[in-house]
């Protein structure tokens, strides 16, 4: 027997549509602050002095006394990851708020320009300084998301000045 609708009470979209009708922007929006946290901590924790805390795990102090996490005049990776995440936030709601599209394009950007520097710097943890920091690995797979999900909403979107093509009769 099927349910019965009662009658004047509208159905509760399912949790699948619900998650669906969430604008793209907000869940980089999300990935972007994400990534801002961990990098902020991983900035302050440097530049500080201190030491990243790892738990039980090892490779966090390894990597963070490692030269190859000061590639360019010195500064703290995380520190451009910092830089990285803000831009990518702003960038996010921006589009949000107007539905530029290129917006979503310069996100598209600067996420890949991410994910080639965090191949970089995967290939320098395992091959160069021989250890893995799960912090670093947190903020790749958040960088890794957001590009993913841009590629993803870039791929489908329409695009301006394109004439959408016509279904055959």
């Amino acid at each position: 027997m099927a349910k019965a609708i009662k009658a004047g009470v509208p159905s509760r979209p399912s949790l699948w549509r619900r998650l669906r009708s969430i604008h793209p922007a907000f869940v980089l929006a999300t990935l972007d602050l994400i990534g801002l946290g961990i990098a902020s901590y991983l900035a302050i924790t440097e530049l500080t002095g201190g030491t990243v805390v790892c738990g039980a795990l090892r490779g966090c102090e390894d990597v963070q006394k490692s030269p190859y996490t000061r590639p360019v005049a010195g500064i703290p990776v995380a520190v451009y990851g910092v830089i990285l995440s803000i831009t990518l936030f702003v960038l996010a709601i921006a589009w949000w708020k107007t539905g530029n599209y290129k917006l979503l394009l310069a996100h598209y950007g600067l996420s890949l320009i991410g994910v080639a520097f965090e191949g970089w710097f995967q290939f320098a943890q395992i091959f160069l300084i021989h250890a893995v920091c799960v912090w670093c690995e947190s903020y790749g797979i958040t960088l890794v998301l957001r590009f993913v999900i841009a590629l993803w909403v870039f791929l489908r979107t329409p695009k301006p000045n394109q004439v959408a093509a016509k279904e055959p009769a």
